[in-house]
């Protein structure tokens, strides 16, 4: 017999220049849930952001568009540390400044891609765990044997 699990921490390699961040994405089932609950309501408030940024890119507000992009980095923050950590995050944020000081708001680009690679992994990882589910479900129901006809 053999069985093949995955494991509760999904590695996550990100590449920003000459540096590499290694981190794990937590998704056990406490993890799946809180990085989740994050990562959609990152979604939602990013969704709103693009929509003010669109609007102050069409009228040149530059200064809206510096105060849009901090709270991009912010709701960002939020999620990417929900999904790798604190140690992970700023890492990442270290990294990109390639040995320089540099703002999580000028890491926005590189954010928002891990967020991207965070989420698609808790997608997926939730989609296993309803097929294995479904799958479990059907063998049960396979496995049952129906009641003997009375008129028989």
């Amino acid at each position: 017999m053999e069985l093949k699990v995955k494991a509760p921490y999904e590695p996550l390699t990100i590449e920003i220049g000459n540096a590499v961040v290694e981190t794990r994405i937590n998704v056990t089932v406490d993890g799946l849930l809180d990085i989740g609950e994050a990562c959609n309501k990152a979604q939602s408030k990013m969704t709103a952001l693009q929509k003010l940024r669109d609007q102050a890119e069409q009228s040149k507000n530059v200064s809206q568009l510096r105060k849009l992009n901090k709270q991009t980095a912010d709701v960002l923050e939020v999620a990417v540390k929900a999904g790798i950590g604190e140690e992970g995050y700023d890492a990442i944020v270290e990294a990109c400044g390639a040995g320089y000081p540099i703002s999580k708001v000028d890491c926005n680009i590189v954010m928002g891609k891990v967020f991207h690679a965070i989420f698609q992994t808790v997608q997926e990882r939730k989609e296993d765990t309803l097929n294995e589910k479904a799958a479990h479900y059907l063998a049960e129901v396979d496995d049952a044997q129906s009641e003997p006809d009375p008129e028989d």
